[in-house]
């Protein structure tokens, strides 16, 4: 587990290029924005814009994942400045390329989020929610919703995971890996307290429903 310190400290860092990056936006230099955006990525991860924005989600994770452990630092990096690019495109209007970065962004997010648990409480998963928030109109990949389930339950915010999970098996509703997922999910509530489930807007019935639900699926 990464020790707090060291992600405030991260946080900090990013924080301050981010700001940078803000003024850039407002004084209307968004090229300019958009070379040190580049610099960043070059300086940070070793890659440049357009190589990140050419590969997969998945390509993009396994390239991140050194000895097929996570770098939760550079997958930050990445994903924070992703979404300060997509926030230029979106300042030009250019809706398609802000969409594409805002998507692999917040990807990048909940894995470093689903990865290194302690994220959740710190400032990028307000960077999580601004990207939810931004992509709200729009339906998401499975692949997202799926990260999107388990960052929910993680969040305590488990009435949104139970829809996410529904909506999950609406599209693929005889899957046996998601029924199975979402049992798992009803078990681990049957444990919570009566004040866990209903912060997160839920109740002992609606766990015991769910989970019968999906017992006569499986």
């Amino acid at each position: 587990m990464i020790n707090k310190d060291y992600i405030l400290r991260l946080a900090e860092q990013v924080g301050r290029y981010l700001a940078i990056i803000l003024r850039l936006r407002q004084a209307n230099r968004h090229e300019e924005a958009l070379i040190y955006i580049d610099e960043l990525f070059l300086q940070t991860v070793g890659m440049i814009s357009s190589f990140i924005n050419s590969v997969t989600e998945e390509m993009l994770l396994h390239m991140l994942s050194p000895l097929g452990k996570l770098d939760i630092n550079k997958c930050l990096w990445v994903a924070a400045l992703l979404k300060a690019e997509g926030e230029i495109y979106e300042d030009q209007g250019n809706e398609k390329e802000s969409y594409y970065r805002y998507l692999k962004s917040l990807r990048l997010f909940l894995e470093a989020q689903l990865h290194e648990r302690t994220l959740s409480t710190s400032t990028f998963s307000v960077e999580t929610e601004e990207l939810l928030q931004k992509l709200k109109e729009y339906e998401l990949p499975d692949t997202i919703k799926g990260k999107l389930f388990s960052y929910y339950e993680l969040t305590g915010r488990y009435a949104k995971a139970e829809d996410t999970l529904f909506e999950l098996l609406e599209a693929d509703y005889a899957n046996r890996e998601i029924i199975q997922q979402g049992i798992a999910f009803y078990q681990r509530l049957q444990v919570k307290s009566d004040s866990d489930l209903e912060a997160g807007e839920f109740s002992r019935d609606e766990v015991k429903e769910g989970l019968a639900e999906l017992r006569r699926k499986k």
